[in-house]
Formats: C-alpha cells, structure tokens, sequence
C-alpha cells in the first residue's frame, strides 16, 4: 500500500505495517496503566482535594493523546526507494522527510523486541557519516527489513566505491 507526503507529493511511499500501531498501543498501554492506577490511590488517599482530581484527569487525557498520536502516525510512515537514495516519511502533526544517499551508509542494522517478534515486525536503521541522517523504518516486515538491509548493504557498498 501507497501513501503520499505533502513534503513530497510526487512520489509514492510504501507505508509500513499496519500491525505497527498496534505495537504502539501496547506500548501505551503499558505507560498509561500504572500512572492510572498511581493515580487512582491518590484520588482514594486525598479524595477531598478536588483539584487532584482536575490534575489526574488532565494527566490521563494527555498520555492518552500523545498515544493516539503515535498509533495513528503509524499509517503516515513510509519509504521509498530510488536509484541513488532512500527516502522516508513520517509525522501527522510535524511531517518529515529523511533522504539517505546510499553511497553514504555505514552501516544498517535490524532490530526488534518482544513485542515486535509477536507481530513479525522490526526496525530498520540507516547510520551515515553525518550525525544528523540517520534514519529509522519501525513496523517493517521482518522478510521486507531483511530485504532492505540486504539491498542497502549492497547498494552502499557499489555507491561508496564511486567516491
């Protein structure tokens, strides 16, 4: 599946797995469940400080929009490969644009966790010369990750010999 980019609206981004937001849900969850019930035993300790209750409930509100947030920017990530670089969107409410020339990768790793593993998911990092263009893929399939590091390796090694 395609998306597109405001930031770059001629060119079609492959979209990573949906199955991602829903590693990001659980990932909430497990934030959002402790600071609740951290802050239900305050509300039963200090139940006659009604401001509390303001403070608890604007607290939860918060953790539970930055979580939306970060589910729903699953479905705006993507990448997109071209001959001499490769380009990477992600961002609902601040977009952004990665562009990683292959000739300038040093290395490209694969990595994934519990949660990732039980979905047949993992990250792709791109590392380069330059502190500022590393990029990352979360959510990729893990045959789609191994691909990638495969053809990156590859094309990082036959662009760098140009230099």
């Amino acid at each position: 599946m395609t998306i597109s980019s405001p930031l770059a609206p001629n060119v079609p981004f492959t979209r990573i797995s949906k199955d991602h937001a829903k590693v990001r849900a659980w990932i909430g969850a497990m934030v959002l469940l402790p600071v609740v019930a951290f802050l239900v035993v305050t509300l039963i300790l200090w139940s006659h400080l009604t401001w509390l209750l303001v403070l608890d409930v604007v607290t939860i509100a918060i953790i539970a929009w930055i979580v939306a947030v970060r589910v729903r920017a699953v479905f705006y990530t993507g990448f997109h490969e071209t001959d001499e670089e490769l380009i990477v969107c992600k961002g609902i409410l601040f977009r952004e644009i990665e562009v990683v020339p292959y000739g300038r990768m040093q290395e490209v790793k694969v990595e994934d966790g519990p949660l990732m593993r039980a979905y047949g998911l993992a990250t792709l990092t791109m590392e380069t010369a330059s502190t500022t263009t590393d990029a990352k893929i979360p959510g990729l399939p893990r045959e789609e990750a191994d691909r990638l590091r495969r053809r990156l390796t590859e094309l990082g090694t036959t662009k760098m010999e140009g230099l």
